[in-house]
């Protein structure tokens, strides 16, 4: 009886598998672009305080890099709401 279980349950349990495996790789994805917008915002910074960008640039490309860190924030919040 359990072997007929295990064969019935099968093809739900490959699709849990597949979408966790997409759930889980959409979080890294995530992850890995927040972490490259810290590092290109601390590198903003350090340009800012070596004058080699003025305060014009540096403010357009701030505020371009923390809207997409909060579209990222509502991204990871809709991941989490909908993943497991």
């Amino acid at each position: 009886m359990f072997l007929l279980d295990d064969l019935l349950l099968a093809p739900a349990r490959g699709l849990h598998f597949i979408a966790s495996s997409i759930h889980d790789a959409a979080q890294d994805e995530v992850e890995n672009e927040r972490q490259a917008l810290r590092d290109e915002l601390n590198d903003l910074y350090m340009d800012l305080e070596a004058g080699a960008l003025s305060e014009e640039a540096f403010d357009a490309r701030e505020e371009e890099i923390l809207d997409r860190l909060d579209e990222l924030a509502d991204l990871e919040a809709d991941l989490e709401g909908g993943g497991d």
